[in-house]
């Protein structure tokens, strides 16, 4: 295989919360990763000129900008999802401080990657599915923005014409 060129991660990040029910929090999805556990997870062999899209969540901004220099990178931009319900409706989440209703998405480069457009615009909107699970709009903004090969990290299922690797791949997923 040739050498990574683009990555797309979206780290298990801990939480501290202990939500009630079956469905609320991270960890009744997925097994969590310590910050320390994030920046040492093994990445592909990449290519010189790289570009890493990572997902951050809102209470960890900080450690996520230690993921993206720890695994070599230098931040240079974000996407923001906007979740709706539908075209005229935010969906709502949890938060501390405010009721989340957008993810953010930060964008590295080490070296200096090829730019395949320069019309990708930096918030989207799309609706919310399964707990985690990103938009397929983005992937498509991914592959119209960065060249591969591409690799997903944290996967929760296969992609084609990608290498992705995550532990939900080919698990049945409960719905939202």
């Amino acid at each position: 295989m040739k050498l990574a060129t683009t990555i797309v991660a979206d780290p298990p990040w801990p939480f501290k919360d202990k939500l009630p029910g079956k469905g609320r929090g991270a960890a009744k999805h997925y097994k969590l990763l310590s910050i320390e556990d994030i920046k040492s997870f093994p990445l592909p062999v990449l290519a010189d000129n790289a570009r890493l899209f990572l997902w951050r969540v809102a209470s960890q901004q900080e450690e996520a900008l230690a993921v993206v220099r720890a695994w070599g990178f230098v931040p240079k931009a974000e996407m923001i999802w906007v979740k709706t319900k539908d075209r005229q409706h935010l969906q709502i989440g949890m938060g501390h401080q405010v009721r989340n209703c957008h993810e953010a998405c930060i964008i590295a480069v080490r070296g200096r990657p090829l730019r395949l457009s320069m019309a990708i615009p930096s918030v989207f909107f799309a609706p919310r599915a399964q707990h985690s699970a990103k938009p397929e709009c983005f992937f498509d903004f991914v592959e119209s923005l960065s060249p591969g090969p591409y690799v997903e990290l944290f996967a929760r299922r296969l992609r084609s014409g990608w290498l992705c690797f995550g532990d939900e791949i080919n698990k049945p997923r409960r719905q939202q």
